[in-house]
């Protein structure tokens, strides 16, 4: 059975013993949490519960820290000065931060009419998405159809930013929900429709409005394919997933380019009959290749409708385009029966936060954030390691212990050494997806790593 921390301890964990029938992943766990002191400090822990490293910061975090291979940290953390925006873990700051503590690279994205929140996306090319609030005014929106209003409202966008060698940064891609709205209530307007007819766009009067905020659908975390360039987001407030394409420009994603691919959880959203299935979830991803149920999609629905969370794994109806099947009439598939709640149990509700992966080993590392517990399952959902810590967390990342081993800059091929077989990799490469920062990091790495 579960053990519990006394409330004085920072931190506690219990290794499952081996009658459970599954080994625990051989790694260490990053987490941060959201209360007090210690939301200053990003832990990394091994199996035994033993701090292996600590980054002591100068602002909070604002959601899930992430680790890069060489063992930099990188995060969303509160900005300073004046929050136009102040919702449910703003944050506004993006950083890099090396072993050591030193700040490698920073970002902000905080102003009167942006503001970065929850959830954060390091991507292989070095760049990093994130999701934000923009401000629209009341007109704005009333323009557009929206019925019930009673002040401002922020819809959603995705931004992908690049570091700069420099140092300073570029968003190098947009994608914003206001520009593919529908309505079904004003024909004069511009983005009138039926809502049925066009799961692709977004129903501008679905969902409730927040009173003491304009959070409209409460995106709290995305991932990226990049294979497919594809970004999936969960909306808490919509009970929904959706997936967008990022293999845009920005000026295409204006347009029907940008409209949604696929979503799921809650087909009365866009006004067709079918299940109601997710309810506040969180922490969507796709299972990484080459680990058990790759290329599904993984998440946690916080289950507030029965006060059970669950587990979900599916395949999404994925064409050979890139796109996915819609019957005409139907909601999205996958269609009950089609899903797997992959694990349930009534010790592990968690309301609001959370989140779930899957691992290298093939285990499954779950996030109850609430409930201030992190637990390791393997196959047949039998928890193998659990840890507990003093407050809230938004979601814990379970990394290979190599994690922290130093990587070798400029070798492409991973052969551990630097010289012409990359040089042409880059020369091969060139202008998609490398470029001259990559050909002078090659030159000045030039020859055995280590």
């Amino acid at each position: 059975m579960p053990f519990r921390c006394p409330i004085a301890v920072f931190a506690c964990f219990v290794v499952a013993s081996a009658a459970t029938g599954g080994s625990v992943m051989d790694g260490y766990t990053l987490f941060n949490t959201l209360q007090g002191p210690q939301a200053y400090q990003t832990t990394l822990i091994d199996n035994d519960g033993t701090i292996v490293h600590q980054w002591i910061c100068e602002s909070s975090v604002a959601s899930t820290p992430y680790l890069l291979p060489g063992g930099e940290l990188i995060r969303p953390a509160r900005a300073p000065g004046i929050i136009y925006l102040d919702g449910a873990a703003w944050g506004g700051l993006i950083q890099r931060i090396a072993l050591d503590g030193s700040v490698l690279w920073e970002f902000t994205f905080s102003d009167e009419n942006n503001q970065q929140h929850h959830d954060i996306c390091p991507m292989p090319n070095g760049n990093v998405l994130l999701v934000a609030w923009e401000r629209k005014s009341e007109a704005e929106f009333a323009s557009l159809g929206r019925q019930d209003l009673d002040g401002e409202v922020w819809p959603t966008q995705i931004v992908e930013v690049q570091p700069l060698s420099g140092g300073g940064s570029e968003i190098v891609w947009e994608w914003h929900l206001w520009d593919h709205l529908i309505q079904d209530v004003d024909p004069s307007l511009p983005n009138y429709g039926v809502v049925a007819d066009h799961p692709e766009k977004f129903d501008v009067n679905a969902g409730n409005l927040h009173p003491n905020g304009g959070d409209w659908i409460h995106v709290n975390a995305l991932d990226y394919h990049p294979e497919l360039d594809q970004i999936v987001f969960s909306s808490n407030s919509l009970d929904e997933i959706y997936i967008i394409d990022h293999g845009t420009t920005t000026e295409e994603a204006t347009g029907p380019a940008g409209d949604f691919l696929y979503r799921w959880g809650n087909p009365a959203n866009y006004d067709r009959s079918g299940p109601h299935v997710l309810w506040n979830v969180h922490g969507v991803n796709w299972i990484d290749p080459g680990l058990p149920g790759e290329e599904d999609l993984l998440l946690f629905n916080n289950g507030n409708d029965d006060k059970s969370s669950d587990l979900i794994q599916f395949t999404p109806p994925l064409l050979a385009d890139g796109t996915y099947d819609i019957d005409p009439i139907d909601p999205f598939e996958p269609v009950p029966g089609d899903y797997t709640f992959f694990y349930e149990s009534p010790d592990f509700f968690g309301s609001h936060l959370s989140g779930v992966y899957r691992l290298p080993n093939g285990n499954t590392f779950a996030t109850n954030g609430p409930g201030q517990e992190v637990r390791e399952l393997n196959a047949a959902g039998e928890v193998v390691w659990q840890y507990f810590t003093s407050q809230r967390i938004m979601r814990a990342n379970k990394y290979p212990t190599d994690i922290l081993d130093p990587v070798c800059s400029g070798d492409m091929n991973d052969d551990g050494t630097v010289g012409v077989d990359d040089l042409l990799a880059i020369i091969g490469g060139w202008g998609s997806p490398y470029d001259v920062d990559d050909l002078l990091l090659v030159i000045q790495s030039w020859g055995e790593c280590g």
